[in-house]
């Protein structure tokens, strides 16, 4: 039987959950999404949220928070997803690309700070495989300079940065329950934020620029449009969905994160014999479970496993194009060799198989099909 790389967790409610929520109005912030607030209370404690359709809006949510001009600057990762890119230019800044340290793929805070200007407001911290970016450095970097730490913490639910849950040591920070993430409604997000004043702008932003929220909440006799916004509420049926799914987030988390245990074990003598460094945990992060990959010393060697694994029927996967490298990092003025640190990962990075669905045979047979072609 093949070996898939993504398979979402089924949680036992889901289909009750979704027949219930059938069954009533569909009104946005219903019944579900009030229980999925409270249940969000437990997970990220002192803070405030607001769910999207995607990590992406949610990631839009917080950048117009900040309310750019035109010339501001962000400071993102060039090894990223591009939605974070993406949402600084659609509020009108340039997003400014910065290199990644090998250890982790996570942003240089050295390359960071070289990278400051006059300009810039904010720096957004990607946390690659929910293993925590160097928090302290970047909140440092940030308060020094003056500017927005937000966490892109899209792959990080039930990761965590010491003690605190990533998404809530920066201004904000965004989540991702997308169909490939530990838990899934489809398409999903969450903004979260200690910040009063960021609540309050997105809290409207999210509802079409209007006040409507408080409104409903008898802070005002009328609602009206107060600031330019969209629409990023979730809708129920996601609600209800994701609901089922975080009440089982600490199963999945252990299931998970057994799978990268297994990995780290019996893929050992690929770094003994300095053949491929597998991915690291800093002693300030607890991770999630969420990614395993491995970083191979000969890139011509990771392009031709892949096709052997492929032919025993397991399914691994590569990662991003760089953003300073990719058609669109062009046109923003990167060249390829801008950014090397970056540009090594995309050439040497593997991801292997990380579900629940996966049991201790499936993982030997990858384990084993690795070692041997090596």
């Amino acid at each position: 039987m093949d070996i898939s790389f993504y398979s979402r967790f089924h949680a036992p409610l889901e289909s009750a959950y979704l027949e219930e929520v059938l069954a009533s109005g569909l009104e946005t912030d219903g019944l579900f999404m009030k229980r999925l607030l409270d249940c969000a209370d437990s997970l990220y404690p002192g803070c405030r949220f607001l769910f999207t359709p995607s990590c992406t809006l949610a990631l839009e949510t917080a950048l117009a928070c900040l309310r750019l001009l035109p010339g501001d600057e962000v400071l993102l990762p060039s090894f990223n997803f591009p939605s974070a890119a993406n949402a600084v230019l659609r509020h009108g800044g340039r997003p400014v690309l910065c290199d990644i340290t090998p250890d982790t793929q996570n942003i240089s805070v050295r390359d960071a700070s070289n990278r400051l200007t006059s300009r810039t407001r904010a720096v957004i911290a990607m946390h690659y495989a929910g293993v925590s970016a160097p928090l302290g450095g970047l909140k440092r970097l940030a308060e020094e300079a003056g500017i927005v730490l937000i966490e892109d913490a899209a792959q990080c639910v039930d990761a965590y940065y010491e003690d605190q849950p990533l998404g809530t040591v920066g201004d904000m920070g965004c989540v991702s329950f997308h169909h490939t993430k530990n838990a899934v409604c489809g398409e999903g997000g969450l903004m979260i934020t200690k910040n009063r004043g960021h609540w309050q702008y997105a809290r409207q932003y999210r509802l079409h620029g209007t006040n409507r929220a408080g409104y409903l909440d008898g802070e005002a006799a009328r609602y009206t449009w107060n600031l330019p916004g969209s629409c990023t509420a979730l809708s129920e049926p996601q609600a209800a969905l994701l609901l089922a799914q975080l009440q089982c987030l600490s199963q999945i988390t252990r299931s998970r994160l057994h799978v990268t245990e297994q990995y780290w074990k019996q893929l050992a003598p690929l770094e003994e014999r300095g053949i491929a460094m597998r991915m690291q945990i800093p002693a300030y992060a607890r991770p999630n479970g969420h990614i395993f990959y491995l970083r191979f010393q000969d890139p011509a060697l990771l392009n031709s496993l892949i096709p052997a694994l492929a032919a025993h029927g397991i399914d691994c996967k590569t990662h991003y194009v760089p953003l300073h490298a990719s058609p669109m990092g062009e046109k923003l003025g990167y060249h390829k060799e801008d950014l090397p640190e970056s540009l090594a990962c995309y050439q040497t990075l593997l991801r292997l198989p990380v579900h629940t669905a996966l049991t201790d045979e499936d993982i030997a047979r990858t384990t084993e099909t690795i070692l041997r072609f090596v």
